[in-house]
């Protein structure tokens, strides 16, 4: 792969690794291409071209069309010395020379790394059809979800002549800065309750930290880091240093705040913050000796909640007591610092998404003293050199942000996914109100009246219609930092999105090479 598409004095390459899995094929079936997006794509193999938890969307499409599968990994992302690197990763997972290595990590560089991709693939196993791979004999269709599926709708605006049909999962097309709107979707999704709780503690402890006396500041940290520190079932540590207590910054304090809602972005809110919230609404008052029992809370929950039916003292404390008795650490995760620093590059020069409280919202569930200037701080102090003063969110919002309409592309969205406020489907204040439609329209037209032609799944949250969990033995597939794109709770957003997929693509296909593809298609025998 080119280092560089766009300098034809630069003739550096380097090796981006894929998968394939031909094992559907047959001569004229349609490249189903799944991009991996912002993460190792190696640990997604066993799961989309083997299925080994459940079916895949690009295994299924590819069984029904007898086409050909692949996974395609993104510059900047893999595993440690044997990832799709242009240059060397050091053991910190940043890459050597800094900037001079970053500039190539934009948006147009890995656009165009597919495309090139595409027009020269020619896999070791299939030499026969070399030529008939080729975008201009085959169509090529993409999948993705999340970040993938931006690339995969910029793609059908971009390069139609090479991708010629998109299924686009949880697609925030629209890159802003300023994304209050990330938890105004989880506090949508609570129980009232909780959601009014969640609120009024916020609020108070923003009060606090902003006008309280450091005695107050003081206890506040320390109970809220004595609750952070407890373990299973609540049982408190047996020491607490006082001195780091009362050093956690605001933001340190805003982000324990959101530890309830670590996953909600991939498990959503039953199976994710509801034993939270019920813990809170629910409290005995005596469980807890590290904060002022001077509230009282009931022991069944109120549908006003605890602020409102008695106090915030006895709010807070009940937030205390949820936040002490919830295991997170046993919920698997990955950190892979490869990853974080990439996509970090990523967002901080080119697409923004700074999860931050609105200062004016009322009802926001994150502390205000997670800013904007927090965010470009903690950006800035990670890339020194090269970034712009704010995210040049223009590089992908040219291709149409919330407003893009190409034609051949399903969006299919979660009711409540956090990233549906900056999707095509958007329902935001200031968002486009789009309809949003499960007929598919004729192939090569876009949507009427800007309209989307896609699908949201009721209570839903982020992709979770890229595969089917049905073998729940295997524990790997609930580390959704790497093989994420389904959902732990439910396979119905994943059997709707590819039989709608398949119907579109049913209609599409035959109008590809503008008719002459369609008296060859393979599957028309099925």
């Amino acid at each position: 792969m080119e280092v560089d598409h766009y300098n034809a004095s630069d003739n550096r390459t380097y090796q981006n690794r894929y998968w394939v899995n031909a094992q559907h094929y047959k001569m004229g079936g349609p490249v189903f291409y799944f991009d991996s997006g912002e993460q190792n794509a190696s640990p997604l193999v066993p799961y989309f071209l083997y299925e080994a938890a459940g079916p895949s969307s690009v295994m299924t499409l590819a069984r029904r069309f007898n086409g050909l599968a692949i996974i395609f990994e993104h510059r900047f992302y893999g595993d440690p010395g044997v990832g799709s690197f242009p240059f060397p990763m050091n053991a910190s997972g940043m890459a050597e020379g800094g900037y001079e290595a970053y500039k190539y990590l934009t948006t147009e560089q890995a656009l165009q790394d597919p495309v090139y991709f595409a027009h020269n693939f020619q896999p070791p196993s299939l030499e026969p059809y070399w030529s008939l791979l080729n975008p201009t004999y085959t169509p090529w269709v993409w999948l993705g979800g999340s970040y993938p599926g931006i690339r995969g709708a910029h793609m059908r605006v971009r390069n139609p002549e090479t991708f010629y049909a998109t299924w686009a999962s949880s697609a925030p097309t629209e890159a802003a800065v300023d994304m209050w709107t990330y938890y105004a979707q989880a506090e949508r999704s609570m129980t009232r309750n909780c959601s009014a709780d969640y609120t009024h503690v916020t609020n108070y402890v923003d009060s606090v930290l902003a006008n309280g006396t450091s005695t107050e500041q003081n206890k506040l940290k320390l109970d809220l880091y004595t609750a952070v520190l407890s373990g299973t079932g609540g049982v408190k540590p047996e020491t607490v240093n006082q001195t780091e207590a009362e050093q956690l910054s605001n933001a340190a304090v805003g982000n324990n705040l959101l530890l309830p809602l670590s996953f909600y972005q991939y498990y959503g809110f039953e199976a994710s913050v509801k034993p939270f919230c019920d813990i809170m609404e629910t409290f005995n008052q005596t469980h807890i000796s590290t904060t002022d029992n001077s509230g009282t809370a009931p022991a069944i929950a109120s549908e006003s909640g605890i602020a409102i039916t008695h106090n915030i003292t006895a709010a807070w404390n009940a937030f205390l007591v949820g936040l002490a008795e919830i295991d997170y650490d046993s919920i698997p995760y990955h950190d892979d610092p490869i990853q974080d620093n990439s996509w970090m590059w990523q967002y901080c020069s080119e697409y923004g998404y700074y999860q931050v409280g609105h200062p004016a919202n009322p009802h926001t569930i994150e502390s205000r003293f997670i800013s904007l200037a927090l965010f470009q701080a903690a950006c800035d102090a990670t890339f020194p050199v090269g970034l712009p003063p704010s995210p040049n969110v223009a590089a992908s919002n040219k291709y149409g942000g919330w407003h893009i309409n190409p034609s051949n592309t399903m969006f299919a969205s979660g009711e409540y996914d956090p990233w549906r406020a900056l999707s095509p489907a958007s329902t935001e204040v200031g968002g486009p109100n789009r309809t949003t439609s499960q007929v598919v329209p004729a192939c090569n037209v876009a949507p009427a009246n800007d309209s989307v032609f896609g699908i949201v799944y009721r209570d839903m949250v982020h992709v979770s219609d890229m595969r089917a969990l049905l073998n729940t033995s295997d524990v790997n597939h609930q580390n959704f930092s790497t093989v994420g794109f389904s959902s732990p709770i439910s396979t119905e957003p994943f059997y709707a999105g590819v039989s709608l997929f398949q119907s579109a693509l049913e209609a599409w296909l035959p109008c590809f090479g503008n008719g002459t593809y369609g008296s060859e298609l393979v599957y028309q025998s099925l």
